[in-house]
């Protein structure tokens, strides 16, 4: 191939390919450092049990599925969380699905720039990214808060428009003494192309601070949203922990047997999840009082 026509099939790739790996611009005085404890590239032949559970380690799923180890694996270069029909062993009451989760260990993830790149499964269950904590005694009653970076859905029979768009939401959970739980949520979604189930996109938040999530997709800002502050003027001061999660919802249907015995359409996969934090400039240190 003649260098001209190299150089020129290169630039369109980089047009179509987007090769940041790196955060958005931090703010002047200001550098981005990866969060090890929130990262990985996902390139050994398992999972990194130093850092990552293979289960939810206080949530057993929202039947029919369960969450359960087997279901996740690394190989190739990937996180592969593969849904399935529970074995018999496994089944108990209203358990009949193998879903999947992949929590941190740590539980200190906090301000800071949050990304994956993933491509959804193409059965009706979700492939999600997001921050979540425990509840914690607040006055009247308890409150927890989750971050949602992205919900997935490659295939779903009551909404099928969620294959094409990225959806993001807020939740502060305040469940007052006596009561049922309130669930003050601030959503927002981004139109995708292609859709979930058919390629690979990266989903990011930039967790500002307590009342602000920047929210990016393929490498470009979307939209921001703002928590509810009904119940907290800072609802989003508390760190968390990062979950991959594949779940079925009480809205939608779940899949069939036969779809999920399908491997070209059961399994999510994560290509990497990065996490960075801000931290001073030694310039700006310097100046600081």
């Amino acid at each position: 191939m003649l260098p001209f026509f190299r150089a020129c099939l290169w630039s369109s790739l980089v047009l179509i390919w987007p090769l940041r790996a790196a955060p958005p611009p931090a703010p002047p005085g200001f550098t981005w450092v990866r969060h090890e404890a929130f990262s990985d590239e996902f390139d050994g032949d398992r999972l990194d049990l130093a850092k990552w559970h293979d289960h939810h380690p206080y949530w057993e799923g929202r039947a029919p599925a369960k969450f359960i180890p087997r279901s996740v694996s690394v190989r190739d270069g990937m996180l592969r969380i593969r849904n399935s029909v529970l074995r018999p062993a496994e089944a108990t009451g209203k358990f009949t699905l193998a879903g999947g989760a992949v929590v941190s260990r740590s539980a200190a993830a906090h301000y800071g720039y949050y990304e994956t790149r993933m491509k959804a499964s193409s059965v009706a269950m979700s492939s999600t990214f997001w921050l979540a904590n425990q509840p914690v005694a607040v006055p009247g009653g308890t409150a927890k808060q989750e971050i949602d970076i992205n919900e997935a859905m490659g295939v779903s029979k009551s909404f099928p428009k969620w294959r094409t768009a990225m959806h993001a939401n807020t939740h502060y959970f305040f469940n007052p003494a006596g009561d049922e739980k309130k669930d003050q949520s601030r959503p927002g979604q981004h139109a995708i192309t292609p859709a979930a189930d058919e390629a690979f996109h990266t989903y990011g938040a930039w967790w500002v601070d307590a009342n602000t999530v920047h929210y990016y997709c393929d490498d470009a800002f979307v939209f921001t949203l703002h928590p509810d502050t009904t119940y907290s003027p800072t609802p989003f001061d508390r760190p968390m922990y990062l979950n991959l999660v594949t779940e079925t919802y009480a809205w939608e249907k779940p899949p069939t047997a036969a779809d999920l015995a399908d491997d070209a359409k059961n399994t999510t996969y994560y290509d990497w999840v990065r996490a960075y934090t801000l931290t001073a400039k030694p310039e700006a240190r310097a100046n600081l009082p």
